[in-house]
């Protein structure tokens, strides 16, 4: 074969793999004629799959009109891990064998978040990473909200809230110390204990939210007060550096008896 017969040769193949890449798909193949790699373009946009040796496509990356994503498959080809970035942010999923969701981690504007989810595809735990500290939040079957622990500026902080997603305990951690919050169905305080400076403390409170009964012990000694429907304190019983006493009000916080 000449020169010249030569240059022909490889000019008719340059053409013809011109053709080739230039179509709207390519496949490339193994040594057995199978397809291992697939590249098509269609209306929605381009799509890259890699195919296993029994046909399943097990890798597959697209770009569509709103975002690029890409999938992994398990040996069924059923959807496991899903990639994509969408207007908000990047988004990662997980799904389970039956191809539902079961975690999913976003990075948004807010900050990043981790979600799981049940065999339903209920959303049960969550967490999150805010401007204004980390949280962590777990939800009944319902969906509902039943148990938070969170972290801000102003300290560490437990909540756990009933079926109804009203909060009935809570506990945090402040510049003062720790508190322990217990409310009622509507969510009003009816018992707070805390530990400051001046010594434990613990304070009732009735339907009302007011402040019916507080016992604490501060420095100079223990002491229980006693108050009204408003709020008024009338009657106090405490153990001071002089020994015991009692001290009793009316209801315009007049004294009234006292011992000794």
């Amino acid at each position: 074969m000449t020169t010249e017969e030569r240059l022909e040769k490889l000019e008719r193949e340059i053409e013809k793999m011109k053709t080739l890449i230039c179509t709207k798909a390519l496949c490339i193949l193994d040594d057995q004629g199978q397809e291992c790699i697939k590249l098509n373009v269609d209306e929605d946009g381009p799509m890259l799959a890699m195919i296993d040796k029994n046909g399943t496509v097990r890798a597959g990356m697209n770009v569509n009109k709103d975002r690029p994503m890409l999938t992994l498959t398990d040996k069924n080809g059923t959807p496991r891990v899903g990639m994509n970035v969408i207007e908000d942010g990047p988004l990662l999923t997980m799904f389970d064998e039956n191809g539902q969701p079961s975690a999913i981690i976003a990075v948004t504007e807010d900050g990043p978040g981790l979600l799981m989810l049940d065999e339903n595809g209920k959303p049960r735990a969550k967490i999150t990473v805010a401007k204004n500290g980390p949280g962590l939040f777990m939800m009944d079957e319902n969906e509902n909200l039943r148990a938070g622990m969170n972290v801000d500026e102003t300290g560490p902080m437990l909540s756990m809230m009933d079926e109804n997603e009203n909060l009935r305990a809570g506990m945090k951690v402040n510049e003062d110390g720790p508190v322990l919050l217990m409310a009622d169905k509507n969510s009003e305080p009816s018992a707070q204990m805390s530990v400051y400076k001046d010594g434990p403390r613990l304070a009732m409170f009735d339907e009302n939210a007011k402040l019916r009964a507080q016992m604490s012990v501060a420095k100079d000694g223990p002491g229980l007060f006693m108050g009204d429907a408003n709020g008024n304190p009338r009657a106090w019983m405490g153990v001071v550096e002089d020994g015991p006493r009692i001290l009793m009000k009316d209801e315009k916080e007049k004294h009234v008896w006292s011992a000794p």
